[in-house]
């Protein structure tokens, strides 16, 4: 950690000295950055709620605390609205989240050099919830709902590598001299900076890569690489251990990460997974042949029961909800429905 973070931190603290005061005002002056930085800190520390001196730096009980306060929170709405709990989720995932990152970087690399055993952070975005995520490198995530991105504190000299088990889009910072690798269970994705999507959801058979701007490289199984250019999407099917690719319209593939459901011609089967994803709720087709049934729609902010009702509107369906019971932990089970093929 460089001094002057040593010093915003004793000022903080309060146990900043005269001496060590004056540097920092002059800092502050020296530029708008400086104080934007100075801000950004200050929000960290006080969403954190975690004393500590700049030489007893605890990164995991500043994100335990700041894990626990968004826990506490939504905990207060359990007995309101499910969309107002949901609502606070997202809100904690977008506002609460990033500061955390922050400050685990900031403040977890401390005495990290390159001699020493790899450092790694795991984020987990919670049902429902869509999450953001900045890389140490500059490198921007934007984790799905029920998604598990694991990355180091400080990445290697070599190469920036992360783990994915789930979906996320990556707006990787440009890096030639370091390759940027995103590792799933079956496929790995090598950019230096580019923009892509990745759907890696280790309960489903189906591992995708959909290539927006810039150029991959896509290993499947340790098999020699596959190129991509932009629009192209790359889905490997591990239950036949076979890979297809085709030219798409690549923002169907990454609109949720903008509150966006856009289905083109989708098995209904796959369009309630994915509003089911989106809305923290089970949803399951009981009849096989209408589970292919094509549809085509957009949704961007409507609440599941709009969605259904539209729906059903313009597809041959009907469905019962099925009544939410309180668990051991006073709260209630997740939200199920089941679909039905509409009686003639």
């Amino acid at each position: 950690m460089q001094n002057i973070e040593k010093i915003i931190i004793k000022s903080f603290s309060g146990e900043i000295t005269q001496e060590e005061k004056t540097l920092l005002r002059n800092w502050l002056n020296a530029g708008d950055e400086n104080e934007q930085y100075y801000a950004q800190l200050k929000n960290i520390w006080q969403v954190s709620g975690v004393k500590f001196t700049p030489d007893e730096i605890d990164a995991e009980k500043a994100a335990n605390l700041v894990l626990e306060k968004i826990n506490n929170k939504a905990s207060l709405y359990r007995n309101r609205s499910l969309s107002l709990l949901v609502w606070w989720q997202r809100v904690a995932a977008i506002i609460v989240l990033p500061l955390l990152f922050a400050l685990v970087y900031l403040l977890g690399s401390k005495g990290l050099d390159h001699d020493t055993e790899m450092v790694y952070q795991e984020v987990m975005s919670p049902p429902g919830t869509c999450s953001k995520v900045k890389l140490a490198d500059g490198t921007t995530v934007w984790l799905n709902a029920q998604s598990v991105l694991k990355y180091p504190v400080v990445f290697q000299e070599d190469k920036r590598e992360v783990f994915l088990a789930g979906e996320a889009y990556f707006e990787v910072r440009s890096d030639k001299r370091h390759p940027f690798i995103v590792k799933t269970k079956v496929m790995d994705i090598k950019a230096t900076g580019t923009a892509f999507n990745v759907e890696a959801f280790d309960s489903e058979n189906i591992t995708a890569v959909t290539l927006i701007e810039g150029k991959v490289k896509v290993n499947i199984k340790g098999q020699k690489g596959l190129d991509m250019t932009p629009n192209q999407r790359i889905s490997y099917d591990n239950k036949i251990d076979s890979y297809h690719i085709e030219t798409v319209n690549p923002y169907k593939w990454y609109a949720w990460k903008d509150g966006v459901l856009m289905f083109r011609d989708d098995p209904l089967e796959y369009v309630f997974k994915r509003i089911g994803l989106t809305y923290n709720i089970h949803i399951e087709v009981k009849d096989k042949k209408l589970a292919e049934h094509p549809y085509r729609a957009t949704f961007e902010g409507e609440s599941i029961d709009e969605i259904l009702r539209l729906i059903k509107m313009t597809a041959p369906i009907e469905y019962v909800t099925e009544e939410r019971i309180m668990t051991q932990n006073d709260s209630y089970s997740k939200r199920k429905i089941e679909v039905y093929r509409v009686k003639k």
